[in-house]
């Protein structure tokens, strides 16, 4: 009965200790609809940012996943997001062929896919951090 038990305390220990550092290098978001993602402490291009999230054995966020609400469109508000985290962040979410969408976090978190998200230029735009899930 005690090698049972130490052996249930050891496993534990250590999915507590893979969780924790999942998110090493970043700082863990929650949204109110509950799911915690990991934001990268350093912005990043979207395809560094795609790295990042796979060296720490996640994905990029979809943008449903980051705001369960969102409708679609550029500019709109996130209330998932609002008051959650500061600066910008990619999402695995594609607008068109080179562009990805993102969010400006802030006191109201907003949807952007403009020209300056572009993934297709590995240099060109690196503001913004991995998100990832």
């Amino acid at each position: 009965m005690k090698k049972k038990l130490l052996f249930t305390c050891l496993i534990g220990l250590i999915s507590v200790t893979s969780a924790y550092a999942a998110c090493d290098g970043g700082t863990e978001v929650t949204n109110t609809a509950g799911t915690t993602f990991c934001k990268s402490n350093v912005p990043m291009n979207w395809w560094s940012a795609a790295a990042w999230c796979k060296a720490n054995r996640m994905q990029l966020a979809s943008m449903y996943e980051m705001c369960p609400s969102w409708d679609g469109r550029e500019g709109v508000e996130c209330p998932e997001l609002t008051g959650k985290a500061n600066g910008y962040a990619w999402s695995a979410t594609a607008n068109g062929d080179s562009y990805a969408w993102g969010i400006q976090f802030g006191s109201i978190a907003k949807v952007y896919g403009d020209y300056a998200m572009n993934r297709r230029e590995y240099s060109r735009y690196d503001g913004f951090s991995a998100f990832c899930k």
